[in-house]
């Protein structure tokens, strides 16, 4: 995959007395190092195992040193100085930490990888210690949550280093709002996925122009006229790029967070999305950090203006979310000044005078007002004036009951609880590392959130509440604390405790509850969140966190760098970096081949001489440049595809042919010829026996997206069509594999 892929020694089984040398160590034994362990036997690789801990019996495909790895005599015994890469991949970032400074001294040039949850942290040990690379489980899992409660269009997003020459800026941090901020900046993309509706202005606009007008690029294209995937192997293929796009076609798409807005708006969601104005927020973001690094004159007239009318926003949003409380109170205390006003005018008082002892009147001033003591004062005012002093008495304890409230909450901290939401809200069973970023992320993206939480002593209550969210502490799985918490009115229920059956018992209360709520299960084994996900789908979505990020720490392993995961249509995609050498096997392939071979999305492609470019048009001249040594890509693809590409297992080559079953209007008969006659380069006379004859393949051998074009076309002409693929065995050569079909 990377340079130091075809550099690392596989582990074969020894008994020869001696440990044997590893290319991979990995540190520690836990569920992630088990399913990452898995991943790279996937990949062709084995590792050395060093934990104190005797493995389990099912782990008999990789060795196991015993010993404490935070030792130097037994890393040394370990083959420290041989390795080639280290996974740091314990629960805890203090122990990780002290062990990628003790190997750093043991192989200054090995490359680790280490599991951390603070992101100051870890974005500081990348940036100053080489060859390190820091993941987080929660981190990279908490998108596929977070979004998936909320959105089904929204798929994910990920960074990559900056490549463009337009600044850019990333989402809030969600780790820790403390962050260490790398010196590179990074460029934050999408990946949406959009159904074309009826009142959609991208109907009918083809792929291509889509592609250019928002600087996008379509991974996908699901057709509603059933033209679409006939593989099964692929996940991401060529398709028709000139197709134009009509009602019910679905394309899933990576773009900037401003194209994103655009494509949202133009398919008929203006303002609909709360996701759709969490991406917004970044391009403000964006925007502000560009204006503050401008000094000129004119900028700074702008950027003055703005902040006022900002100021003036927030002040005004600040009034209408005052407590009802407040509003009383202020309305009562006006109330009470024009009545005073009014009522001294009758004793000859002028409004000023009139206004100076309402206020003494309501604090308390009574007797202290000459005009009281005199007969000749009408009892009228004299009982109105006593009336307002009552009132004033009760309004003076409210305002300092008030002002204390405040000066407690701000000097203490207490008192942060936010209201409690009816509706359109997300809660969340279990408070942990996962939960807390889910949490932080969907209220960057302006929903409220309950928090269940049956440990009181849970140190990320406080940090819940500060984020804005109620914590109501109790049994997740009652119904007394669902209620609590208004499942009944909420969007989405997120179970995230570490038990599997607390979640699932959760989950099946709040739909007895709740009949039809969204609902999504954290699950430890991946296999059975597979196996949940496909039996019983009623209850809502089950995810495996570690199964999610498992692969992401395996291709740490082998590439270096991983900057992100999507979960998508039971896939699990990667996006990481590949750099060619003059070991990689795919030196001297075209982007087309290596994409094609591979079943890869190239996002961006850096010649070792050139500017970066990004989303190449692999199906036009760009994906005929040849791949040399010193260059880089940006690549999205399966975990299945990066397996194949370790092991330079390309996918069997298909071939596509068009099979014609009837034509009703003998009016097209010409030019049906005219269409098969282009693609088949014969002439018509030779052709036009086999209208006669149908159904029969009126097509050669060709790559899908020319097929799609054949059939597309001669569906326009009343025609009944079918598409079928051909798949190369190269193993055996002989004869090709019989075709599968699919009617269409």
């Amino acid at each position: 995959m990377a340079r130091a892929l075809s550099d690392l020694l596989q582990l074969q089984p020894q008994d020869n007395g001696r440990e044997p040398d590893a290319a991979i160590l990995v540190c520690g034994y836990n569920d992630l190092v088990e399913l990452t362990l898995q991943a790279l036997l996937a990949f062709g690789q084995r590792a050395l195992v060093v934990d104190p801990q005797p493995l389990p019996s099912r782990t008999r495909h990789w060795h196991q040193l015993r010993g404490d790895p935070r030792q130097r005599e037994v890393l040394q015994r370990a083959g420290i100085e041989r390795v080639k890469v280290v996974l740091l991949l314990q629960d805890d970032d203090q122990a990780n930490f002290e062990l990628a400074l003790l190997i750093r001294d043991l192989n200054p040039q090995v490359r680790i990888v280490s599991r951390l949850f603070n992101r100051s942290i870890a974005h500081y040990l990348d940036s100053v210690l080489p060859q390190h690379f820091s993941l987080s489980v929660a981190a990279l899992a908490a998108p596929a949550f977070a979004l998936k409660a909320v959105s089904d269009e929204f798929v994910g997003y990920f960074e990559l280093p900056q490549l463009d020459f337009e600044k850019a800026i990333l989402p809030p941090e969600l780790a820790d709002p403390l962050f260490f901020s790398p010196s590179q900046e990074t460029t934050l993309w999408n990946v949406v996925d959009l159904t074309i509706g009826d009142n959609s202005r991208l109907l009918h606009m083809p792929l291509s122009e889509l592609e250019e007008t928002f600087r996008a690029r379509v991974l996908f294209h699901y057709p509603v006229d059933g033209l679409s995937d006939f593989s099964e192997c692929r996940v991401f293929d060529d398709f028709d790029h000139e197709a134009e796009l009509i009602e019910g076609d679905r394309i899933l798409v990576i773009c900037d967070p401003k194209a994103y807005l655009q494509l949202l708006e133009r398919n008929g969601r203006r303002g609909s999305s709360r996701a759709q104005r969490w991406a917004s927020g970044q391009m403000k973001d964006r925007q502000s950090r560009r204006e503050r690094g401008s000094w000129r004159w004119g900028s700074l007239l702008v950027q003055t203006r703005q902040a006022l009318l900002a100021g003036l926003r927030n002040g005004l949003k600040g009034l209408m979310q005052v407590k009802p409380l407040v509003w009383t109170l202020t309305f009562t205390l006006g109330m009470m000044l024009v009545l005073g006003v009014i009522n001294f005018s009758f004793i000859g008082k002028s409004v000023v005078d009139g206004l100076l002892l309402t206020i003494v009147v309501l604090t308390g001033g009574y007797g202290d007002i000459d005009d009281f003591q005199q007969p000749e004062t009408p009892l009228a005012v004299k009982v109105l004036a006593v009336f307002m002093t009552l009132v004033g008495a009760a309004l003076v304890g409210l305002a300092y009951g008030l002002v204390t409230d405040k000066l407690v909450s701000s000097r203490f901290g207490l008192g942060r609880a936010a209201r409690m939401p009816k509706q359109d809200h997300v809660v969340i069973a279990g408070l942990g590392r996962l939960s807390y970023l889910v949490l932080q992320l969907l209220r960057q993206m302006g929903y409220e959130v309950v928090v269940l939480e049956s440990e009181t002593q849970n140190p990320l209550v406080e940090a819940a509440e500060r984020e804005g969210a109620v914590v109501i502490r109790g049994d997740y799985a009652l119904a007394g604390t669902l209620r609590q918490g208004h499942i009944e009115g909420s969007r989405c229920l997120i179970c995230t405790t570490p038990n599997d059956l607390t979640n699932l018992e959760t989950a099946l209360t709040a739909h007895t509850l709740h009949p039809g709520l969204r609902t999504i299960l954290r699950v430890t084994d991946p296999e059975l969140a597979d196996r949940m996900q496909r039996h019983i789908q009623t209850l809502g979505i089950s995810y495996s966190a570690t199964g999610l990020v498992a692969p992401a720490f395996a291709t740490a392993a082998l590439v270096g760098s991983v900057y992100g995961t999507l979960a998508w249509d039971g896939e699990t995609l990667l996006v990481t970096l590949l750099e060619v050498s003059n070991q990689t096997h795919y030196l001297g392939l075209s982007l087309r081949q290596l994409a094609h071979d591979y079943d890869l999305v190239i996002l961006c492609y850096q010649a070792r001489r050139g500017k970066p470019e990004i989303f190449p048009k692999l199906w036009q001249k760009a994906g005929e440049q040849v791949l040399q040594e010193g260059d880089r890509l940006y690549v999205m693809g399966a975990v299945e595809s990066l397996i194949r590409l370790a092991q330079q297992r390309p996918f069997p080559p298909e071939l596509y042919q068009v099979r014609l079953l009837e034509y009703r209007n003998p009016y097209f008969e010409d030019e049906i010829l005219s269409a098969l006659s282009f693609y088949a380069r014969l002439p018509k006379t030779a052709l036009k026996p086999l209208l006669y004859n149908l159904p029969a393949v009126v097509s050669p051998p060709m790559t899908r997206d020319k097929a799609i074009k054949l059939a597309r076309q001669l569906r326009k002409m009343s025609t009944e069509v079918q598409i079928f693929a051909q798949v190369q065995h190269v193993q055996t050569v002989a004869e090709p594999a019989p075709p599968k079909s699919e009617k269409v």
